[in-house]
């Protein structure tokens, strides 16, 4: 029995997102060491290029506690890995990343759906 091609699964979201979705960036802060000579931590921050397809909630997951009214479900590119605190800017507008489920049968990342809260 021949295993199924995800990779190729893969690709077809790619695909897909590129032609129904739109080109966004996630950005992505990481702190650094502290520096005793300037009592600071330094943040970089990394901007990654990405597409997804951004929707409202339907009304009925809208619980008030773990989905908030205003909060977006985006799905994206399986080629960047979006973490939760990371900020998604989507159509001009900056999204924070409160939680990310990958979409990932049999261990291949095929798409990941992110839940967006705007800032």
């Amino acid at each position: 029995m021949t295993a199924f091609n995800y990779a190729a699964t893969a690709a077809t979201a790619t695909r897909l997102l590129q032609r129904f979705g739109a080109a966004c960036t996630l950005k992505r802060q990481t702190t650094g060491a502290y520096d005793p000579n300037t009592g600071t931590t330094p943040v970089t921050v990394t901007e990654l290029a990405t597409t997804a397809a951004v929707f409202a909630y339907p009304q009925r997951y809208i619980d008030g506690t773990l989905i908030l009214q205003g909060d977006q479900q985006a799905f994206m590119d399986p080629a960047v890995t979006p973490k939760q605190g990371d900020v998604l800017t989507w159509q001009g507008r900056d999204w924070q990343v409160v939680a990310v489920k990958p979409i990932s049968p049999a261990g291949t990342p095929v798409l990941f759906e992110a839940q967006l809260r705007g800032q």
